[in-house]
Order: structure tokens, then sequence, then C-alpha cells
């Protein structure tokens, strides 16, 4: 992969730039660290407001990283996806290290569905919850290791099976 501009965050050439081809917009993203910014982002302005309240979790608000050189803010990615998600989280919850997260989206066993009732709608449950306690874990700067393994996970069919899986899968990632 040919990258286009050294990471402030890493120091190494591992950022990617796009350009939204409508607004001439540009997005960058490390793929070492998995941190994101866009020329939308910058010191100070309403907009990191905006982006923050937008989802962001306090952690993520934490994390950000202030490029002074560039003039915008830098936060960890989040990507969701129909059957996985790639998320930051700490590395463990004793410490403020950053860790990537991937895991599969499962369904719900339709006797277990009134465990997950949907907010606000009576008798409405969810058919589907993120496998967090299966997630699989990576370093702070093997963010491009846990995107590939959400595009891979994203491309499963079938049942798959935590306790038949998991195991193959953290072996494969060692």
């Amino acid at each position: 992969m040919n990258y286009d501009e050294i990471s402030p965050i890493t120091g190494n050439k591992s950022v990617l730039i796009e350009a939204d081809p409508n607004t001439g917009i540009e997005s960058r993203i490390c793929m070492e660290s998995g941190y994101t910014t866009s020329d939308t982002l910058i010191i100070g302005s309403d907009a990191i407001l905006k982006y923050e309240e937008a989802g962001l979790t306090e952690f993520m608000r934490a994390m950000k990283y202030i490029d002074n050189n560039l003039g915008t803010i830098w936060y960890p990615a989040f990507i969701q996806m129909e059957r996985s998600m790639l998320y930051c989280d700490r590395h463990d919850q004793s410490s403020n290290k950053l860790a990537w997260k991937v895991a599969r989206v499962v369904n719900i066993a339709d006797i277990d569905k009134t465990k997950y009732p949907v907010p606000g709608k009576i008798n409405e449950y969810y058919t589907s919850r993120l496998d967090v306690e299966n997630a699989l874990l990576f370093d702070q700067y093997q963010f491009k290791a846990a995107l590939d393994q959400c595009y891979a996970f994203a491309a499963e069919e079938g049942n798959w099976s935590p306790t038949k899986d998991t195991t193959h899968i953290e072996q494969d990632l060692s």
C-alpha cells in the first residue's frame, strides 16, 4: 500500500489521504494507529463539538490527538459493518493505553430475545448484538491488522460459534 504522509502519531509514513470529489474535503487515516481526521476538524471549531457529540465515547474524546502542524484534531476510528465492528477500548481496565477490538455481530436466539428489548418499544426486541465477550484484541499500533480482521468477519457467511472458532482465530493472529 502506498501511503501519502507521515503520521503525527507514529512518526512513520502510514497516512492515507482521501478527498471527497463533491466537497473537496480531505480525510486522513493513519493505518498504524487508527487515528483519523479531516479538514473540517479544525482546532477550536464548532465542528469539533458536533463531532464529539455525535457519538464519540468518553474514552475516544480523551484519546484525541491535537495536531498543531495540520491545525486539526485526530480521533481513534470507529468502523461498523453489518456483521462486525472495529472500535477502540482500553487495553485493560486499569490503564488508559489504547487497544483495538474487533467483534462480530451475532444473532440473538429466540429464547434470549427478551434480554434485549428495543428502548421505548413495547414487545419489540433486537435480533442481533455485538459479541464483545469474544472480541479480538489488537495492540495500539496494530490498526491495519484489526481492520483486516474486521473485513474478514464482515465477509463471513453462515453460523459462527465462539466456542468452536475463537481459539483458531486468536492463534492465527498471534
